[in-house]
C-alpha cells in the first residue's frame, strides 16, 4: 500500500514536470514561475500526505505498522506549519511573477489561479482555526478543503 501511494505521488510530481515541457514557456519569468509553483506543489502534496498517513494509521491491523507510522507522523507533523507557510509563500511569488509576466490577464489560468488563491485563503484559515480549537467538525473541513484545493490545483495545471 505504502509503495503504491509513493508510486502516485512521484507519477504526479512527473506528470506535472513533464506536462510544464511539453506546454513550453514565452519567457525565462514564466519558466521561473513555473518551477516556483511546482517546488510549492511538492511541499503541498508533502501536507496533504499527513491525511494519509493518519488513514493508514488507523485502518492498519499491524500493530508494528501503526507503531512505526505514528513516530513519521509525529515528525511529520513538526513540518506542517511550515511547509504550509512556505507553500503559501511560493504560491504568492508565481502569482506575482505570472501577472508580471503575463499580457492576457483574462486566460483561464489566470483565472482559475485567482479563484484557486481564494480556496487556500479558506484552507490556510481553517488550518489556523483547527490549530486554535481541534473539533472533528474543523479537522473535516479543514481536510475537505485540502482535497479540494488539491483537485482544482490540477485543474489549473493540465487544462
Amino acid at each position: 500500500m505504502i509503495i503504491k501511494w509513493l508510486a502516485v505521488n512521484i507519477l504526479t510530481i512527473l506528470a506535472i514536470i513533464i506536462w510544464s515541457q511539453i506546454q513550453g514557456y514565452q519567457s525565462n519569468n514564466i519558466f521561473l514561475g513555473k518551477v516556483i509553483a511546482q517546488v510549492a506543489f511538492v511541499f503541498f502534496l508533502i501536507n496533504l500526505n499527513m491525511y494519509f498517513v493518519f488513514l493508514m494509521i488507523r485502518k492498519s491491523k499491524i500493530r508494528d505498522v501503526k507503531i512505526k507510522l505514528a513516530r513519521i507522523s509525529k515528525k511529520m507533523m513538526k513540518f506542517h506549519v511550515p511547509l504550509a507557510i512556505t507553500a503559501t509563500t511560493l504560491i504568492i511569488c508565481h502569482a506575482v511573477i505570472m501577472f508580471y509576466a503575463q499580457s492576457d490577464l483574462l486566460n483561464y489560468k489566470t483565472v482559475t489561479g485567482v479563484f484557486l488563491f481564494g480556496v487556500l485563503s479558506i484552507l490556510l484559515f481553517s488550518g489556523i482555526l483547527r490549530r486554535k480549537k481541534a473539533t472533528g467538525k474543523r479537522r473535516k473541513f479543514h481536510y475537505t478543503m485540502a482535497f479540494l484545493f488539491f483537485g482544482l490545483i490540477l485543474l489549473h495545471i493540465f487544462i
